[in-house]
């Protein structure tokens, strides 16, 4: 019975907080279109047992379908053994000289200032890389296409200002993106 209080008791210890930016960039298609990024952290005092975690960043573009995870070196399903990256899809995704990409070939890659290699050492400005393009801005899923276009590649990272808030907040929280530019197209 102790046990479960204490471990009950010490459950709510962790800091967690999410993180989130928004802004507009062109996607592959050279639409203009919000880029939203989002993570959340939880952080434990000095003596608990647990230790400080991360979700992986999603990146997700207006009008599209397609959800990037970008996960760091020490998480389930990396890419990549020394950055915050998201590897592309053979099927999905292209190269710049527009072959598909190989598989386990970075795609995108985020960052800091001090050059963070941990989504959880993220700062307050991260640096996104986009280094591939979409093979076909549309998939055909029968009744519909679907769109699952993303940021267009570029060789300067796009930055984003990164606004941490506390995790489950009912005032601040995440933006929502509006797909009602995407109708009226």
């Amino acid at each position: 019975m102790l046990v479960l209080l204490l471990a009950t008791g010490l459950s709510g210890c962790a800091t967690q907080r999410t993180h989130y930016s928004a802004m507009t960039a062109e996607n592959s298609a050279g639409e203009e279109r919000r880029v939203l990024l989002k993570w959340k952290t939880a952080r434990y005092p000095a003596w608990h047992w647990r230790q400080d975690s991360a979700t992986p960043v999603t990146v997700t573009t207006q009008c599209s379908r397609r959800e990037w995870k970008l996960r760091d070196p020490g998480m389930e399903g990396t890419c990549s053994e020394d950055a915050i990256a998201a590897c592309g899809d053979p099927r999905l995704d292209a190269a710049n000289g527009g072959s598909p990409v190989d598989a386990g070939q970075v795609c995108m890659q985020l960052t800091d200032a001090g050059g963070s290699t941990r989504v959880r050492e993220l700062g307050n400005r991260v640096e996104l890389s986009v280094s591939c393009s979409p093979r076909q801005t549309g998939v055909d899923m029968g009744d519909e296409v679907v769109n699952v276009d993303y940021p267009r590649a570029s060789s300067v990272p796009y930055i984003f200002r990164v606004r941490t808030v506390p995790t489950g907040s009912l005032t601040q929280r995440p933006p929502e993106l509006d797909d009602r530019v995407c109708d009226e197209e």
